[in-house]
């Protein structure tokens, strides 16, 4: 039987202990840039989880000290700065004090010529892309929640972007990063142009750690052109198959789009409700969304080309949109993760990295996985080999992790039986307690302890919130 005072005397001393912890940090770093009150930490939880402290930073210095402090008293950090991505990865085994970068939000060079672009981690996406625009630049991580999201964020979840189609990811185009490790050095890699000498790229290494290597405090990229012309076009399909298959058929083309997705009629659906611009998407389809940009005749290509494929393909329908109601799908295309959390709080969303063979086959599998589970569910397929797959639960308010995790396990040896990798990349913590958002151990995790130990040999950045708990 428990004894009562007990519980109570733990709970006090667990309440002391945090407040000593910001205690000692306000009394080191200033209380002006320390936030101790329970309600504003509330901002700052991960998964049930909130720290004793939140540390506001306004330079590499400042993280290098802080770092340095917290390796020294064994305190777990967490980075964050428009913490949009908290939700990623797995609980933390510790949570201590959260490192607000949202400070560091500047642009520290930028020569439009060069297309280079240097810029403090805690910079937001929506602002960048303005600073962006005035040049008629652009950089291709296209974000969900992209209002809010900030660069370091970005790069730390590897957020997946429409854009990877034909620009690649964050690894494709950021040229260099300064970062501090998790003993409080500063240190850097890759460069600030396109042409840097050779060497290891380490900083392709923080890109989708989820701040478990190190703080990242500038990220060098190579910017990209806008396009004078873009066109966004719609085939419709009556099933997955037939819309994947005018996709391969678009690859095998001379053509050559910026983005080509599908979308299942779930999607379509969310996605049609989640503008204030109606928009012209068939929801009993699948959709098969491509974007052309170039020169005017370049587009006009593309619509005469793009149109004969489909008639090919039997497609229902096929549509060019109003430049209008085409950007209001693209970003609806960008902000899916974002439009199923808002659609149902307790939704789980996997990404699932497959190739574009199989992709269909594992949409009628994972669509059969949720109809079992008496769940509903949407799906979008990215040819260049993504799959994004949401179970959503509000048909009995989500309150029952279990039947959720059953259909999490079958998802996941769905995945695996397609040749497919799959993790949990948004979840409620109650399923994240109960199953392993990662799926099946990797075979180079032994590795991955390795460069983990040599980064944070004290283990107190992020700890337990990647891959096999590292």
């Amino acid at each position: 039987m428990t004894n009562p005072s007990s519980s109570t005397s733990s709970a006090q001393r667990a309440s002391d202990g945090r407040a000593s912890v910001a205690t000692r940090i306000a009394g080191k770093f200033g209380a002006a840039n320390v936030i101790a009150d329970e309600a504003s930490l509330a901002a700052y939880e991960v998964d049930g989880m909130t720290p004793a402290a939140a540390v506001k930073v306004g330079s590499v210095a400042e993280i290098a000290e802080l770092l340095g402090f917290a390796a020294t008293e064994k305190l777990a950090v967490i980075p964050c700065g428009g913490r949009t991505k908290l939700g990623i990865g797995s609980p933390p085994a510790r949570y201590d004090v959260a490192l607000d970068v949202s400070q560091m939000n500047r642009v520290l060079a930028y020569e439009p010529r060069d297309l280079t672009l240097g810029v403090e981690p805690g910079i937001r996406f929506a602002a960048l892309s303005e600073t962006l625009a005035a040049e008629k630049q652009f950089l291709p991580l296209a974000p969900p929640f992209a209002e809010r999201a900030t660069i370091g964020g970005i790069l730390a979840a590897d957020s997946a972007s429409p854009w990877r189609h034909s620009y690649g990811g964050p690894r494709d185009f950021t040229l260099g990063m300064e970062f501090v490790t998790g003993y409080g050095a500063a240190a850097k890699s890759g460069g600030r142009v396109v042409k840097n000498v050779s060497g290891y790229d380490l900083h392709k290494l923080l890109i989708g750690s989820l701040g478990t290597l190190a703080i990242i405090t500038r990220a060098n990229f190579k910017t990209f052109p806008q396009p004078p012309a873009q066109k966004t076009f719609v085939a419709s399909f009556d099933g997955p198959a037939a819309a994947m298959e005018f996709c391969r058929a678009v690859g095998r083309s001379a053509l050559e789009p910026r983005l080509v997705e599908v979308s299942s009629p779930e999607a379509a659906k969310l996605m049609g409700a989640g503008t204030g611009t109606p928009l012209a998407l068939p929801q009993a389809c699948w959709n098969a969304v491509i974007a052309a940009a170039g020169h005017e005749r370049v587009v006009e290509r593309h619509a005469r080309e793009l149109s004969a494929l489909a008639a090919h393909g039997k497609a229902r329908e096929f549509a060019a949109l109003e430049d209008s109601q085409g950007n209001a799908l693209l970003g609806q295309v960008r902000e899916f993760p974002a439009l199923v959390l808002a659609a149902d709080a307790g939704a789980a969303i996997f990404r699932v990295a497959a190739l574009p063979t199989v992709m269909a086959a594992l949409a009628e599998r994972l669509a059969a996985v949720a109809a079992g589970a008496q769940m509903d569910h949407a799906t979008v397929l990215r040819p260049h080999g993504l799959v994004y797959f949401a179970v959503m639960n509000s048909r009995d308010g989500g309150a029952d992790a279990a039947p959720v995790a059953r259909a999490a396990q079958d998802v996941f040896r769905a995945a695996a039986e397609a040749g497919a990798k799959a993790r949990l990349e948004w979840a409620p913590v109650e399923l994240k307690r109960a199953v392993n958002v990662w799926g099946e151990p990797r075979p180079d995790f032994a590795l991955m302890r390795r460069v983990k130990q040599i980064f944070d040999p004290e283990n107190i950045l992020s700890p337990g919130r990647f891959a096999g708990g590292i």
